[in-house]
């Protein structure tokens, strides 16, 4: 395995998820104030291994690029760039582009398929690590 990253949300969101909280004791407590904390922290505690548990998943090894559920062989891939959060927009305007986004991950790496039978032109991949994924899809 050459590169291998789980996009699981960033604190920002697990700060958010906080609101879970009220809305768990807020719907057992009028039965019993006991069983109201026990629902918050329950609800929270599922929602955030949820989250982190079913992050999808990138990983390059040497003859495979994987990403979330989609797989493809690393001959078929051109040019890997990296797109910053300014150019995200321009990136992910093609309709036939395979696209990988959390929200809470700005930067990505655009990855051209070099596959005439492919209708899918290309790949978005957000990452925190956009150097290091280009790099290894380039062969560096």
């Amino acid at each position: 395995m050459l590169f291998r990253e789980s996009l699981t949300p960033s604190w920002q969101f697990h700060i958010a998820l906080l609101i879970l909280l009220p809305m768990g004791f807020g719907a057992v407590a009028p039965l019993s104030i006991v069983g109201g904390y026990v629902s918050a922290v329950a609800l929270y505690s599922i929602s955030l291994v949820v989250f982190v548990l079913r992050a999808p998943r990138i990983v390059v090894t040497d003859d495979t690029l994987t990403a979330g559920r989609a797989t493809i062989p690393r001959a078929l891939l051109g040019t890997a760039t990296v797109i910053g959060e300014s150019d995200r927009h321009v990136a992910i305007s093609d309709a036939r582009t395979w696209k990988l986004i959390r929200a809470w991950i700005p930067t990505g790496v655009l990855v051209h398929v070099n596959d005439s039978q492919d209708p899918t032109p290309s790949w978005y991949l957000s990452t925190r690590n956009p150097d290091r994924l280009v790099a290894v899809l380039s062969g560096s």
